[in-house]
């Protein structure tokens, strides 16, 4: 029998493995936290992010990642984290709608280059294009 453990993402202490991943120390910890962030908006529905950080202490990095996690519950408009991108503030997603937007756009505009699968590094073919050679291909160019 084997002791599963690991070492907490927060604090860095050995724990025993759960669904968390975190020690019982800072899974305590962040179960505190969203009481307290969720007893302050039910009092106030209508506080940003910022207010609740300054109301309950917990940092905005926290409540960023308890936003996309879905722990604080989407009827809370005001509650931002920020886009992957720009930094605009958002609701949902990963991007703001003017990032996911723009990399549509230069998907769209760049060619489809077909390059062919290849173990190893990739080089140029003739026309510019990248061909990364398999086995397959490799045994038959000797």
């Amino acid at each position: 029998m084997t002791l599963m453990v690991d070492y907490c993402a927060k604090c860095g202490s050995i724990f025993q493995k759960n669904m968390r991943n975190l020690c019982s120390s800072c899974s305590n910890q962040l179960d505190l936290a969203l009481k307290n962030c969720m007893d302050y908006l039910w009092r106030f529905p209508k506080a940003t992010t910022e207010a609740l950080s300054e109301a309950t202490q917990v940092p905005l990095a926290e409540l960023h990642d308890l936003i996309k996690q879905g722990k604080l519950s989407n009827g809370y408009k005001n509650l931002t984290y920020p886009c992957e991108c720009c930094l605009q503030p958002i609701a949902q997603g990963r991007l703001c709608s003017g990032c996911s937007t723009s990399f549509k756009d230069a998907f769209q505009a760049t060619p489809k280059a077909q390059s062919t699968v290849v173990h190893g590094a990739p080089s140029l073919n003739s026309t510019g294009q990248k061909v990364l050679f398999t086995s397959k291909t490799r045994s038959s160019r000797r």
